[in-house]
């Protein structure tokens, strides 16, 4: 495997960082559902695009095995909830945070992303922050 960057190790899956940067109809709506939040940034964390309010990650594009989804930074009640749906599970290794994966199957619920999305914004978010959103017309 070709080096990707002074950060990935050599053995980086190629194909991996690929499907997830193209610019897939999932990742365009995803991308544009998070930057609507006031002062989020888009970086790559291990070959995956996700964002950041100030310094917090609260939400990454890709589903744990590959495939179009979502993990989002939520709080542990909404987790238990959401993961009786066969679309969701605890992210692994720091799904005890909140973390949880979404997997994007059949029709996808953009309000309901949107609203996922939204929320784990608001978990991470400074009080500034939260304050410009509900600000927001």
């Amino acid at each position: 495997m070709a080096r990707l960057g002074p950060y990935l190790p050599q053995s980086f899956p190629v194909r991996r960082l690929r499907a997830c940067v193209a610019d897939d109809q999932h990742l365009v709506r995803v991308r544009k559902i998070c930057m609507g939040f006031p002062e989020v940034t888009e970086v790559m964390q291990f070959g995956s695009p996700c964002w950041k309010a100030g310094k917090k990650t609260f939400a990454w594009y890709g589903a744990e095995g590959g495939g179009p989804g979502c993990s989002f930074n939520l709080d542990i009640g909404t987790q238990a909830e959401l993961v009786k749906d066969p679309r969701f599970k605890p992210s692994h290794y720091v799904g005890q945070h909140g973390w949880t994966n979404m997997r994007f199957a059949g029709k996808v619920d953009w309000d309901e992303i949107a609203q996922l999305c939204e929320d784990a914004y608001r978990k991470v978010a400074l009080k500034r922050m939260v304050a410009q959103l509900d600000a927001s017309p």
